[in-house]
């Protein structure tokens, strides 16, 4: 077992391999942990009572209650790691006096509670489905719900029989499998809520290499209507979002994608409050991890609403020329160091926008 710190939290964990590991720490996720940070810390009011059921070391838990000092109730859960995560409670015992805590090591897809929560946290390894259905009969109206999934080869097209069993949608492989992943695992996880008769309003996404995570607030907002298919030509980079059985650029076949939810992405609201903490609380993050946050918020603010995004590298390959510099294009991704996204169709981007 090693010690570490990451922000004010000190714990024991292993950075090892996931299935070599029991008390799994991945260090490379501390972006990911500190966007959760803030985000909690924009948008929760005090107060706050908190799950999470895949506690693990307990590292984003003890986190989110030592730095954002909005809970006042939290509760820790895991099956396997019970033990470690009361050593790392206790080994942060001043900086969570005024926390009324609770460890459990109960099976996360069969977790009951007489008490709801206002945020709630579910990060497992693999698919998030099998945990929605407990997870959304315990959050509070108005509440937080975050979800994390690494089965990224079902929801990015890889394992397109996976993706049908798990979450019943079709993916595809393609030049933006990464924006389907999350649009797919969204749309699963806003049907799932449905059943609850709850209506979820999506609020941030964050991809990195193989794992999704999403955030939402529970709302009286409508959205059903944001859920549907795509269409993507078996030939070129058309892609559309209204049906088509063959592309009107070459005439090829277009492959149908879903249901996946196409409303935006994120909460621009929620994300310009997000930046404005950052910019005036002190919330003791280091200068790197200020300039990634600043940068990654500023950037997903300044996104265009629209179905995915093309790559310069796409389109080179379909035209057989050089490949364009990712510099010439205005509206760039978060989601691809090479994406642009626009409002043109395939054909107008190919006749106007490339010149």
């Amino acid at each position: 077992m090693d010690f570490f710190k990451e922000g004010k939290a000190s714990f024991f964990a292993e950075d090892k391999q996931l299935k070599k590991a029991e008390v799994f720490f991945n260090p490379k996720r501390k972006f990911d942990r500190d966007l959760n940070i803030l985000l909690v810390d924009s948008l929760m009011h005090e107060n706050s009572s908190g799950l999470e059921l895949f506690s693990g070391s307990g590292v984003r838990g003890l986190r989110l209650c030592i730095e954002t000092g909005k809970f006042s109730v939290f509760n820790f859960n895991d099956i396997k790691s019970k033990e470690i995560v009361e050593r790392n409670l206790e080994l942060n015992g001043k900086k969570l006096s005024k926390i009324d805590k609770t460890v459990t090591s109960f099976d996360s897809a069969s977790f009951e509670s007489r008490k709801k929560y206002d945020y709630i946290d579910i990060d497992p390894f693999g698919s998030p489905v099998f945990y929605l259905d407990s997870a959304l009969k315990l959050l509070k109206k108005g509440g937080i719900l975050a979800v994390s999934a690494t089965d990224t080869a079902a929801l990015m097209g890889s394992a397109q029989k996976a993706c049908m069993r798990k979450y019943g949608s079709v993916s595809l492989k393609t030049a933006y499998s990464n924006e389907l992943g999350i649009r797919i695992l969204i749309k699963k996880i806003i049907e799932e809520a449905a059943v609850h008769s709850i209506k979820l309003l999506p609020l941030m996404f964050n991809f990195e290499g193989n794992f999704v995570r999403v955030y939402f607030k529970s709302t009286a907002s409508m959205n059903e209507e944001n859920v549907g298919y795509a269409y993507q030509c078996s030939n070129c980079p058309d892609r559309q979002v209204k049906e088509e059985i063959k592309c009107s650029y070459c005439g090829s076949k277009m492959h149908k994608i879903g249901k996946l939810w196409l409303g935006p992405l994120y909460s621009r609201k929620h994300v310009m409050k997000m930046l404005s903490t950052l910019n005036e609380e002190n919330l003791n993050f280091t200068e790197d991890s200020l300039s990634k946050l600043s940068n990654y918020l500023t950037r997903i603010s300044n996104e265009l609403e629209v179905f995915s995004y093309y790559t310069t590298s796409e389109i080179s390959s379909f035209l057989k020329q050089p490949e364009l510099s990712i510099s010439i294009f205005k509206d760039k991704t978060v989601l691809s160091p090479k994406g642009f996204r626009t409002t043109k169709s395939f054909s107008d981007l190919l006749n106007n926008g490339l010149k």
